[in-house]
């Protein structure tokens, strides 16, 4: 406006209640753009206006604000920013240790330390090579860390492009395909596991598709009256020698009816072998608390797989028998809600669930199992 006190012919100075000189101006962008700070005198303040017009006019003017960045990011480092990008991210903990233990022994060492602006392809690829190959889950972790926080890099300007662009990194091949059981051999699995208390373990991680985090962490009350509906509503990891429990991997919990005729079994094992509280675990370690993992296959699952002629099955197969079972008789969405898949169909999921399908899917698991034919396709 003219006259006003502090208007020039192009741009707006004023002085502050510090004695220091503030400089705006209106950009091509029709904001106001302030001083990326505040100057001693006048002359300072006219000399940085004098600086921004002239970037209009050659055609290279940004804002203000993302030139700071880009500067910024010139010094920020690989590691550094990546870091920050996990602070930042509202994850559950123990995915923050997973992302930081990623960041600290496969990005920060070598890529870490090269500035955030000068990340190249080349640079990507030939970190991404040096991973090696024995361990393509791992590989596929920390690229996906890396290939996340360069995306959010590229949102907020400070990268023109994401230099993460190898094919296919993120979805490794499997190195082994899957063991599925037939369903005489779960039977026969769960009768030669010893101690005789894990039985009721096998049947519901093959009948229910309990991922191991989820069925370690059950207790009492997770079951219904007549264990026909079980609520697997947490999840539990170990973490730098601690267990974190927290929702599952979906994020949310789910209930399964279980099928008819493993629920005698259930009924039993939480008669004989579980404490009375609703609190109690259905499978604690023999020392009390939660169940280490390596030491229920070594000690426990190993023997009895290979007690059956099933050496080198793994505890998550049970997980791939139910999913394979449970398509034979439901339909996708059905599928899906009992082995707990996140959808952005969520909602059709557990529509389907609480109508009372779920119950006519689990029967009929059950009669797959009494079936003479076993797993043989009519």
């Amino acid at each position: 406006m003219a006259g006003k006190k502090g208007h020039r012919g192009w741009g707006y100075i004023r002085r502050l209640p510090s004695g220091r000189h503030q400089a705006s101006y209106i950009g091509p962008d029709l904001q106001r753009h302030t001083g990326p700070t505040t100057y001693a005198s006048r002359v300072d303040a006219e000399g940085w206006l004098a600086t921004e017009r002239r970037k209009i006019e050659l055609d290279a003017w940004e804002p203000p604000r993302l030139a700071k960045d880009r500067a910024r990011a010139q010094v920020v480092t690989v590691a550094d920013y990546c870091e920050r990008w996990i602070a930042e991210r509202r994850i559950k903990p123990g995915t923050r240790t997973v992302y930081t233990s990623m960041l600290t022994n496969h990005i920060a060492p070598t890529i870490g330390t090269v500035a955030l602006r000068n990340l190249s392809p080349a640079a990507v690829r030939a970190w991404y090579s040096n991973l090696g190959t024995d361990h393509p889950r791992r590989n596929s972790h920390a690229y996906g860390l890396l290939h996340a926080a360069c995306a959010t890099a590229v949102a907020d300007g400070l990268m023109p492009a994401n230099p993460c662009s190898i094919p296919k990194a993120m979805n490794p091949s499997r190195r082994r395909d899957p063991l599925i059981l037939e369903i005489p051999e779960v039977e026969a699995l769960a009768a030669a596991i010893r101690p005789d208390r894990l039985r009721a373990l096998i049947l519901l991680s093959a009948w229910c598709g309990a991922r191991w985090g989820e069925v370690s962490e059950l207790r009492r009350r997770d079951f219904s009256d007549g264990c026909e509906v079980v609520t697997i509503s947490r999840a539990v990891a170990r973490r730098d020698g601690e267990y974190l429990v927290d929702t599952p991997k979906s994020g949310r919990g789910r209930a399964v009816v279980v099928p008819p005729h493993i629920r005698a079994d259930v009924q039993r094992h939480l008669d004989d072998n579980v404490g009375r509280t609703g609190d109690a675990l259905l499978f604690p370690a023999a020392g009390g608390g939660h169940m280490n993992s390596r030491v229920f296959q070594k000690d426990y699952f190993d023997p009895a797989a290979e007690a059956i002629g099933r050496k080198g099955l793994r505890p998550h197969d049970l997980r791939h028998f139910a999913g394979t079972q449970a398509a034979r008789v439901g339909n996708l969405v059905e599928t899906m809600g009992r082995l707990g898949h996140s959808t952005v169909k969520a909602s059709l999921i557990y529509q389907q669930i609480v109508s009372g399908r779920d119950a006519e899917v689990a029967a009929a698991l059950s009669a797959l199992a009494s079936s003479p034919k076993g797993n043989d396709d009519e």
